[in-house]
């Protein structure tokens, strides 16, 4: 994953040059224990990839040392038992501190597998995320344990862990099938249960009739979603039953545009289920996400006074009103229950599954929380009433997620993608298709780690250059707006790194064009991209971690782009432009202006 040329500067002391220097580095530091306790005179040989390995030594003389050993030819046993190794230290990395997960679902090919014998199969690494981080974080266990070095199976490489509960201690075998030194399939099989004890993998029950569409859990906070059409048609008593509102009264914090749309439906409905309709009507464009809108939500709180747990707020509106009531209610009384219903096409595929609520102050979402709904609620009825600009804003996250993650939804907008903004992603099976893959998407890659513990992350694909987009006040850019040109401008970065194969580049530039995506705005330079780079550097601590596509529905990660890279990225574009000039955004067309 690193250059042969990367380094890392161990501060004060020595430079790590090259990727296998790196690795012996990182295995180092996995091993840290281990490298502590050598004494003089004895050293520790670390096997790493291809066949090479580097021996550390302690001597009275010079300290601890690090010396390379050269590689040399290995069999394919031999290589997997390093594999293996590797695979093991970074186990061990993300059981002691489980953040670092992201770290270990790197080593699986993007479409890589687990398999849990018997059960379930997970596919995608969002999907092997998911696996690790249920079994570290949400298996009921006190203690996971790498509990035998790297060892052959019926002549496979394997490991055993164990797994402590209350009912005593789980074994599980993980035999992990290398293809190039990375994993492509891992099989889990639990050859030891506690007497009287359940498998720790149960067997997968089909979902139930009633249940939620989708479903997140981190061990933290639990968060159910809802896809049903029609919701406020009078006599439905489902967003009713699922707040399990008994007091006679539903407090709404509704968008103004949706209140003016919708006033006459939204009480229609409640009158129909025996509710009193509560309104709190606030603006929910993104210049007004600011302190004043805030403040205003808590002085309507005060005012409908909700009852502490019972009477959960329903929040209506695109994601910048469902991120600010979800704020106010994240602060009032130090938390009160809230759910929330996007209304928007961005909302829906985008501010659906997170738990991050903020407003924006000195910068965009400055000062927030994590806050997490109680229920959301997906009605694709309320996109009839979305403008066409709103819906290509929404079109600019689903592109988001089928560059860096999922090729089938790229599939689906190069043939159907024109189609669906017309209509307005209205009752045809792509759009469903496309909504639910899109949802599906963020769930894999977000929904272990709502709490953005781990820094590597597929979805802030789009979201390196957009941040100081959406800032600059000279464009006045939707969020979805800014992120498709995020998303060019990466896509483009990762063609000059050789991760996008020339001719998705083409087909991606020629998509945006069928589509009216913005490929750019006025008034941007290759400069502009520079100052963002800088700027979502100190953002995510100090390193770049650019998610880019390699290739389209594929993730790498790159720690540095360079000026060159910018530059050569921004020609390449603007030769673009000038053959197709109704791709270059101009602030005529931003929300500010009413479009």
């Amino acid at each position: 994953l690193v250059a042969s040329s990367g380094m890392a500067t161990e501060r004060g002391h020595r430079v790590w040059r090259g990727a296998a220097a790196m690795a012996a580095a990182l295995r180092i530091f996995a091993c840290f224990n281990s490298v502590q306790g050598l004494s003089t005179g004895s050293s520790l040989q670390l096997p790493l990839h291809r066949g090479s390995s580097t021996q550390l030594r302690r001597s009275s003389s010079e300290g601890l040392c690090m010396v390379a050993v050269p590689a040399r030819h290995v069999g394919a046993k031999e290589q997997d038992s390093a594999d293996l190794g590797v695979f093991a230290a970074a186990l061990k990395l993300a059981i002691d501190d489980r953040r670092r997960v992201d770290e270990l679902v790197t080593l699986f090919e993007y479409n890589g597998r687990v398999h849990v014998e018997d059960h379930e199969v997970y596919t995608g690494q969002g999907a092997v995320k998911r696996f690790f981080s249920t079994m570290l974080l949400d298996s009921g266990s006190s203690e996971v344990n790498l509990c035998e070095q790297p060892g052959h199976s019926d002549g496979m490489p394997s490991l055993r862990l164990t797994v402590s509960s209350a009912a005593g201690a789980h074994e599980l075998e993980l035999l992990p099938h290398f293809n190039g030194g990375r994993i492509a399939e891992m099989v889990v099989s639990e050859v030891s249960t506690p007497a009287g004890a359940a498998p720790l993998f149960a067997a997968v029950a089909d979902v139930a009739a009633d249940g939620p569409q989708w479903e997140t859990f981190d061990g933290r906070v639990r968060q159910k979603i809802w896809q049903e059409r029609d919701l406020f048609a009078p006599g439905n008593p489902f967003i009713k039953d699922k707040m399990e509102l008994s007091t006679g009264r539903v407090i709404m914090v509704v968008d103004d545009t949706v209140w003016g749309l919708y006033e006459e439906t939204l009480q229609r409905w409640a009158e129909s289920v025996d509710l009193r309709l509560d309104a709190v009507v606030a603006p929910g464009n993104e210049d007004r996400k600011t302190l004043e809108t805030f403040t205003f939500l808590l002085d309507e709180l005060k005012r409908v006074d909700p009852l502490r747990r019972s009477e959960p707020v329903l929040a209506i509106g695109g994601g910048v009103l469902t991120d600010t009531a979800g704020f106010a209610c994240a602060c009032w009384r130090r938390g009160i229950p809230w759910c929330r219903l996007p209304t928007t096409l961005l909302g829906m595929v985008d501010a659906s599954v997170g738990i991050k609520v903020a407003i924006n102050y000195h910068r965009k979402n400055g000062v927030g929380h994590f806050f997490s709904p109680l229920h959301t609620f997906i009605d694709e009825s309320f996109l009839a009433t979305v403008s066409l600009p709103d819906i290509r804003s929404g079109v600019g996250e689903i592109m988001k997620a089928a560059l860096i993650h999922d090729v089938r939804l790229w599939e689906l907008m190069v043939q159907h993608g024109e189609c669906l903004i017309d209509a307005k992603f209205q009752r045809s099976a792509e759009a469903s298709a496309v909504i639910k893959l899109s949802i599906d998407a963020m769930l894999e890659c977000i929904g272990p780690d709502l709490w953005e513990e781990a820094l590597l992350r597929p979805m802030d694909f789009g979201h390196s250059f957009s941040r100081t987009l959406e800032a600059d006040e000279r464009f006045q850019l939707r969020h979805g707006e800014a992120v498709a040109i995020d998303c060019v401008m990466n896509s483009l970065i990762a063609e000059q790194k050789g991760l996008l194969p020339t001719e998705q580049a083409d087909e991606l530039l020629q998509l945006y064009a069928r589509l009216q995506l913005p490929c750019s705005i006025q008034g941007i330079t290759a400069e502009t991209y520079k100052k963002a780079r800088d700027e979502i550097t100190v953002h995510r601590d100090g390193l770049l971690r650019a998610p880019l596509p390699a290739p389209i529905g594929g993730c790498a990660y790159v720690d540095e782009i360079t000026d060159e890279e910018i530059e050569r990225a921004f020609a390449r574009l603007q030769a673009f432009i000038q053959e197709n000039p109704q791709v270059l955004w101009d602030p005529s067309k931003s929300f500010a202006a009413g479009a």
